[in-house]
């Protein structure tokens, strides 16, 4: 039996159960509207895998109609699996709201078959498995571009499938910020023999690391290109609200201009005042309705987008509301992280460690060369338990260019390379993070930070979204 058999056997499984599983997606053809706005940033944040499977968990005890999808159609259960870190995308399964895709190839050993999409007219999510004979771990470079040639832009593609055991369900997530999803994409799999398991008892071993080097490409298997053609009933979902409702936010003024809500996440787009001081660079917040139900930021994948002219986020993605039902909704925000206009850049001197004041929870830890580079480590402070965040996005030197560290890392330890000193941030809410900076010329620099201060708001901050 093909997926698109199994996917018409299960619907009319479906049919059978009790209203809990009914479509909502035949609910309502949501009125299109069009929120054009440039853009040059992505932000992406991650969720720890047990956070995932805890998810999925709470998601099948609570929710009985997911709980017999999930337990009584394999079809159902697979894709559960597959998205159980994602509220809205769980919410898409629960609701059917899934297009069976059918389409396999095979190359040299390698199949892949790509079985799902959950699309609407702004995102989608494309679900995948790979086998190989003679089985060996497989994983594959995902690449998006234009059906049969066609030129594709202002796009944005994630995956977190590396490590996935061969013959489960992968991801790959294509977001688009100022257009609408066309009506198909051309996804290109390079696929490659994953020593995941190897490379993680090299990195158990104690060993010297480059911090300059960079990785190489892997040898592909099989490169295989599948052309996905979306259902205009599906790219048709999605409605933007106007609000038009501006407040203000630690002495800034700002306006919430739309509400995007979409079957796959909802997005909140803002706009700022001219004369503000200060440009907000970071949103922590939650959505709430009438029922009190709460609705949370995005934690996997693209959770903010900014625009070209100034460092700002401009949008903020959260889990949807378009399967709720909710007649309304409110935003609070919890805190605000703002980079000052005054402070965007930080001179440093390498050689000395003399620097000009460093943004608010930070504190420069060390300096030391390496190689031909430098390594920089600051102490930054945790916002909350568990949170590493990247408090600076580039560096420029002597010559004036714009460039990226090689590499950051953070931790909640760190030893200080010519002392030996050893320091552990996680009893007093600190964490460590480690620039290299590559061939700097002369030796001061100027860091860029993401932003300079940020501030709590308890009570909330209230915004109706409608």
């Amino acid at each position: 039996m093909t997926r698109m058999e199994e996917y018409a056997a299960l619907h009319a499984e479906l049919a059978q159960e009790p209203e809990g599983l009914e479509t909502s997606v035949k609910k309502a053809l949501k009125r299109r509207t069009a929120c054009r706005k440039r853009t040059r940033a992505w932000i992406a944040s991650g969720a720890s895998m047990a956070a995932c499977f805890a998810a999925f968990v709470l998601l099948v005890n609570l929710s009985v109609p997911f709980a017999r999808a999930c337990g009584g159609v394999p079809v159902l259960r697979e894709l559960a699996r597959a998205v159980a870190w994602s509220p809205s995308l769980s919410a898409a399964v629960e609701n059917e709201y899934v297009q069976p895709i059918d389409q396999t190839q095979t190359a040299d050993g390698v199949t892949a078959n790509v079985e799902y999409v959950i699309v609407d007219r702004r995102q989608v999510s494309i679900f995948y498995t790979l086998t190989a004979q003679p089985d060996r771990p497989l994983d594959a470079d995902a690449k998006i571009s234009g059906a049969q040639g066609a030129e594709l832009d202002g796009f944005s593609s994630s995956s977190g499938s590396y490590g996935t055991p061969n013959g489960q369900l992968r991801q790959v997530d294509v977001s688009f910020v100022d257009r609408d999803v066309p009506p198909a994409l051309d996804l290109t799999l390079n696929i490659y023999e994953n020593r995941w398991q190897e490379a993680e008892e090299q990195a158990a071993a104690p060993q010297d690391e480059d911090p300059f080097s960079t990785s190489e490409r892997p040898k592909y298997l099989a490169s295989l290109t599948f052309t996905l053609t979306f259902d205009p009933y599906f790219t048709e979902q999605g409605e933007t609200a106007a609000v038009n409702r501006t407040f203000q936010l630690d002495g800034q003024t700002l306006t919430l201009k739309t509400a995007e809500i979409y079957p796959t996440h909802l997005r909140l787009d803002f706009g700022y005042a001219p004369e503000n001081t200060a440009w907000l660079t970071g949103l922590e917040f939650y959505v709430e309705d009438e029922q009190g139900n709460r609705f949370e930021p995005v934690t996997n994948g693209i959770s903010a987008s900014g625009e070209e002219a100034s460092p700002s986020m401009v949008t903020f993605w959260m889990d949807t509301t378009y399967f709720s039902d909710s007649k309304e909704l409110t935003l609070y925000i919890t805190r605000s992280r703002w980079l000052d206009k005054e402070r965007g850049e930080i001179r440093l001197d390498l050689a000395s460690g003399a620097h000009d004041p460093l943004p608010d929870g930070a504190e420069l830890a060390g300096i030391s060369r390496s190689g031909s580079g430098w390594l920089v480590t600051f102490r930054e402070r945790m916002y909350r338990e568990n949170w590493y965040y990247s408090l600076w996005s580039g560096f420029s030197d002597a010559s004036g260019e714009e460039r990226s560290p090689t590499s950051s890392a953070s931790s909640s330890t760190w030893t200080d390379p010519e002392t030996g000193a050893h320091e552990d941030g996680s009893r007093d809410g600190w964490f460590f993070e480690t620039l290299a900076l590559p061939d700097v010329e002369g030796t001061e620099v100027l860091l860029s930070p993401t932003f300079t201060r940020a501030a709590e708001h308890m009570p909330p901050i209230a915004v109706a979204i409608r």
